[in-house]
């Protein structure tokens, strides 16, 4: 009796393992006729089955029905694994590391998963045209991780990953991701502004800078990274340094409307700056209203331009008016900083007119174009219209 049963619990035994060895057996003749619903339920019961999850064959063929499923056009069939291609990936991955006589090495290596990587990219742009940047910086590393699997660095799915994560405010993954571009000198200069800005808008105004001075001495001539090392001196109050980037943008762009705007502004801190000489103050009050000129002859319907210009001349005629309040009554020299006063009102007028044209609901620009037309007078037609949007507004 002995003898029978334990001839009962080996062939028990042996019937098993056949049994799961045939689930992987029929996972793959389902796949092979099309029959995907049912490779996987065969394929997923082997895979967790004891006596089948160590082997090889049974990962191989897994990752096979995964990516047929993921691929599929069949919806049925598609809804059966939302990350069909992620197990897909795993399953070749787990046959890799149990295929000890590389039975299945050479066809995943050099076949399936240079399919898969192209699969992840293309489902990363997916995810990127549904504004799902998390998802397709994930998928565009899934890509990047399989490719430098056979060596190498994937540096544009890299770079595609960290734009991803930047958009989708994972800054932690794009500052690394950013990062390892810049060490392995990616050539597309937009990196270091990209970084830049991400250091920037956490105040580590250091890392920003240093970046960016990486970027000037890699991409001497890029106007983008001499605007963005411009705007990190203009917020630490380094207008002498923010001037000295602005004239090597206008040496590579002479007719960039906005680097004149700039250029402008910047002489316009320093004419409001009171703690300067008065020929400091009158040098940079020449040089702000002619790069002023110059951006609205390019653009003649420049707002900023228009408004800057206008208000410079505003607040120097303003200037003068309150040292000609000060002299003694009858001083003959009243008269002569009138007259300049209201020169500069005069001037200040048609570019104030303009930007109101072009933004007729800024407040500023009515504000001050009524000032104007009551101090010089012989406009009441025109301080009656301001007056009245005024009014409404």
């Amino acid at each position: 009796m002995k003898k029978v049963a334990i001839f009962l619990v080996v062939v028990m035994s042996v019937t098993l393992t056949f049994g799961q060895s045939a689930k992987v057996q029929s996972a793959y003749n389902y796949l092979k006729n099309g029959k995907l619903d049912k490779a996987k339920e065969n394929i997923d019961l082997a895979a967790q089955h004891e006596k089948t999850i160590g082997k090889a064959k049974t990962w191989f063929y897994l990752g096979n029905i995964y990516q047929e499923l993921y691929a599929s056009e069949d919806e049925e069939y598609k809804k059966l694994a939302d990350n069909a291609l992620d197990i897909a990936y795993d399953g070749y991955k787990k046959a890799l590391e149990l295929d000890q006589k590389d039975e299945f090495k050479e066809k995943i290596q050099f076949n399936l998963l240079n399919n898969i990587a192209i699969q992840y990219y293309h489902q990363a742009l997916a995810y990127y045209e549904a504004d799902e940047f998390i998802k397709a910086s994930n998928s565009f590393l899934s890509s990047k991780e399989i490719n430098e699997s056979f060596g190498g660095l994937d540096s544009l799915a890299t770079y595609n990953a960290a734009f991803c994560a930047e958009y989708g405010d994972d800054m932690d993954k794009a500052i690394e991701l950013y990062s390892k571009l810049v060490e392995i000198g990616y050539e597309r200069p937009v990196i270091y502004t990209a970084l830049s800005n991400i250091y920037k808008g956490r105040d580590d105004y250091d890392n920003a800078l240093e970046v960016i001075l990486v970027g000037r001495d890699r991409y001497p001539g890029d106007i983008n990274i001499i605007i963005a090392e411009t705007n990190l001196y203009l917020d630490k109050g380094n207008s002498a340094k923010a001037l000295e980037s602005l004239k090597l943008g206008l040496e590579l762009e002479k007719d960039n409307p906005t680097i004149y705007f700039a250029v402008g502004a910047q002489y316009n801190i320093i004419v409001d700056d009171t703690s300067k000489t008065e020929e400091v103050r009158e040098k940079a009050f020449d040089a702000a209203v002619e790069a002023y000129l110059r951006a609205i002859e390019l653009d003649p319907d420049y707002f900023n331009a228009n408004y800057n210009l206008g208000a410079i001349y505003v607040n120097k005629a303003s200037e003068i008016m309150s040292i000609a309040n000060e002299l003694p009554l009858g001083d003959p020299e009243y008269d002569v900083l009138k007259d300049e006063a209201f020169g500069l009102l005069r001037n200040a007028k048609p570019y104030l007119e303009k930007a109101s044209e072009i933004d007729p609901e800024d407040l500023s620009t009515l504000v001050t174009l009524k000032e104007i037309y009551a101090r010089l007078g012989g406009f009441d037609e025109k301080l009656k219209v301001v007056d009245e949007k005024l009014k409404s507004m």
